[in-house]
């Protein structure tokens, strides 16, 4: 071999490994959005993170739910009882937590292990937080250059409900007079009843710009 032609080895090798590490980064990031996404009952957000052709989702001993007309309509009517956003005082936090991402060689499908911890807000008239967690045995896919979600299966560990939600407050302490701030924080979503940082970013698949979304009183 020529010392062009192993040159030429070294590069391909080298923009592969690169391009390898760009996957994991884009897969890493589009499974972080998917989490904040149901944090605020995006469900419409959700189901364009899945694949065009193919895309499955299942959720517990719930079964599973093929094509994205059948997981939009999934999110809303089940996991979301037929509404999209957060009530006044509602919340939800999924995170995910301990991903490790396997690219196949061709870097055109790869697999996710996730961790999800979850916290929510008790339903309307309940007085206990919910508390679950599971593990997330995903797949994705590479459409177009851009990585999505073929199947995404959550498999949980366990739910639990916590007494006591009566103590849980939506605003810190109040401004402090001995050091006033330069300026005032953002004011709170009356809609929300508390505040709400907005996304820096836009939809990864539409490029849409996402905001939170209040349910109707």
């Amino acid at each position: 071999m020529s010392d062009t032609m192993e040159l030429d080895a070294r590069i391909a090798l080298l923009e592969n490994r690169l391009g390898m590490l760009e996957d994991v980064e884009a897969i890493k990031r589009l499974q972080r959005i998917y989490g904040y996404y149901i944090d605020n009952r995006l469900w419409g957000e959700m189901a364009a993170l899945f694949a065009d052709e193919g895309a499955s989702m299942e959720i517990g001993r719930r079964g599973r739910y093929e094509g994205k007309e059948r997981i939009v309509a999934f999110l809303r009517e089940v996991l979301g009882q037929g509404r999209d956003g957060l009530n006044r005082n509602e919340f939800i936090n999924h995170m995910q937590l301990q991903g490790v991402v396997t690219v196949d060689p061709d870097r055109q499908a790869a697999q996710g292990r996730w961790r999800a911890l979850v916290q929510g807000s008790p339903p309307p008239g309940g007085t206990a937080m919910l508390w679950a967690e599971g593990v997330y045995e995903n797949t994705y896919v590479k459409e177009d250059g851009v990585w999505k979600f073929a199947r995404l299966w959550w498999v949980p560990t366990f739910y639990v409900t916590h007494p006591g939600y009566e103590s849980v407050a939506f605003a810190s302490a109040p401004e402090s007079e001995a050091l006033p701030p330069q300026a005032p924080s953002a004011p709170a979503l009356e809609a929300l009843g508390r505040s709400f940082a907005p996304f820096h970013y836009r939809h990864p698949i539409t490029g849409d710009e996402v905001t939170a979304v209040t349910s109707p009183p």
